[in-house]
C-alpha cells in the first residue's frame, strides 16, 4: 500500500456500529460520504432516476388534462391519488415502480457498502440471501449508505416549475399516450403532497 508524505497524518476514520445482537453487528467506517468505487457500482447498477421519471409522467398527464406539471409531480411523488382520480391507472403503475425501484436501491446501496468496506468478494446475490445478511441488517446498512450520500446532513431542494419546465404544456405535444413511468427510491413519503426531496451529496 502506498504512503502519502503527510505533515500531518489524518485521523482514523470513526467507527459507527449497524444492526443490533437480534439481527446482527456490522462495525462500518464512517467516511462522511459515498466513495468513489462505491459511487461506480451504484452507477454500473443503472437504477432509474425517479425524478426524471415523475416529470416525464408528469408531463404526458399534465398533456392531456390540463393541470400544471409541478402540482402533478408533487401527487406522483407524494403518493396523492386523489387529485389524479382521472389517471389512477397511471398513479398505481409509477408507485409500484417507485417501490420496486426502492427494494432495489436498498439492495445496490448495501452491496456497494459491503462490498468496499468489508468483504471485497460481496455481490448483489449476497445480499439478497437471508442466510449471508438479515433483512433486516441490510435496511440498516442500506439507511447508513443513505446518511453518507448526504454528509449525515439533510440538503433540501426546492421543486419548482420552473425546474419542471412549463407550467402549462402545449397543445402541441400531445400524444393521447397513456405512459406507464418508471421510478428511484427518494424518501419521499406517500402520504400529501410534498415538493421537497432529500438529495445526497454524492462526491463527483
Amino acid at each position: 500500500m502506498l504512503k502519502l508524505p503527510f505533515k500531518t497524518s489524518p485521523q482514523e476514520f470513526e467507527k459507527v456500529t449497524v444492526g443490533n445482537p437480534q439481527i446482527g453487528e456490522l462495525e462500518l467506517p464512517k467516511y462522511g460520504d459515498i466513495s468513489p468505487n462505491e459511487r461506480l457500482f451504484i452507477k454500473a447498477a443503472n437504477l432509474i432516476d425517479i425524478r426524471r421519471e415523475a416529470v416525464r409522467l408528469a408531463n404526458a398527464i399534465a398533456v392531456k388534462s390540463g393541470k400544471k406539471i409541478v402540482d402533478i409531480y408533487d401527487a406522483l411523488v407524494g403518493g396523492n391519488a386523489e387529485s389524479l382520480e382521472d389517471y389512477l391507472e397511471d398513479f398505481v403503475d409509477f408507485q409500484g415502480l417507485m417501490e420496486e425501484n426502492s427494494r432495489q436501491r436498498k439492495l445496490v446501496l448495501t452491496t456497494a457498502i459491503i462490498k468496499s468496506r468489508l468483504v471485497a468478494d460481496w455481490g448483489l446475490e449476497d445480499t439478497q440471501d437471508p442466510n449471508q445478511i438479515h433483512p433486516q441488517l441490510v435496511a440498516k446498512v442500506a439507511e447508513f449508505a443513505r446518511n453518507e450520500e448526504s454528509g449525515w446532513e439533510e440538503a433540501v431542494v426546492e421543486v419548482t416549475e420552473e425546474d419542471l419546465g412549463n407550467s402549462t404544456p402545449t397543445p402541441e405535444i400531445q400524444t393521447g399516450q397513456k405512459s406507464t413511468g418508471e421510478s428511484e427510491d427518494t424518501g419521499h413519503k406517500k402520504n400529501g403532497s410534498q415538493k421537497k426531496a432529500l438529495v445526497g451529496n454524492q462526491p463527483g
